[in-house]
């Protein structure tokens, strides 16, 4: 059984003025449910390939290949609107980190709900969900079939293929 995240840009416009990005789940190599989200500030929606993002420059991630850490949580376990982490990440968040090709400088990114988007829309390079219930939906796949590969494809030509 082969299950994995794939992020792609929808080339629309969400609420924020961010991309429209769409976090599919894939389980047993076949699309099941899928989420909208968006990376990066608004009036920063460069999508680069890794060697290209550099650290600080609040766009999306970069293409390529991820690894899904473990859910963390601020305020206990399934407990998705307790105290924050901090002001733009909310209670929950599930680090990633870049495994290629090649490398990148950036680090620290996570998928976690924009928690601050009423006033700061966005994320500096974060995958930002749009809601508690989109948070829940990521949590359920993610204990599911526990989904390690995130697959993030800008149509740039370096995400290894996910789909095969």
């Amino acid at each position: 059984m082969t299950s994995f995240l794939l992020l792609t840009n929808t080339g629309k416009k969400d609420y924020t003025g961010c991309n429209l990005l769409k976090l599919e789940y894939f389980k047993d190599d076949e699309s099941v449910d899928f989420i909208y989200c968006n990376s990066g500030a608004p009036g920063r929606q460069n999508f680069r390939i890794g060697t290209d993002s550099w650290a600080g420059s609040l766009e999306p991630l970069p293409e390529g290949q991820w690894y899904v850490n473990d859910i963390e949580w601020a305020d206990g376990i399934d407990n998705f609107i307790g105290a924050a982490y901090t002001d733009g990440i909310g209670p929950v968040t599930v680090p990633i980190s870049y495994t290629g090709p090649d490398s990148t400088e950036r680090s620290a990114i996570e998928i976690h709900i924009d928690w601050n988007h009423r006033y700061s829309p966005g994320t500096a390079g974060c995958i930002g969900l749009h809601s508690v219930q989109d948070m829940e939906r990521l949590i359920d796949w993610l204990r599911d079939t526990d989904p390690r590969e995130l697959y993030v494809d800008w149509g740039l030509g370096t995400c290894p293929n996910s789909v095969e």
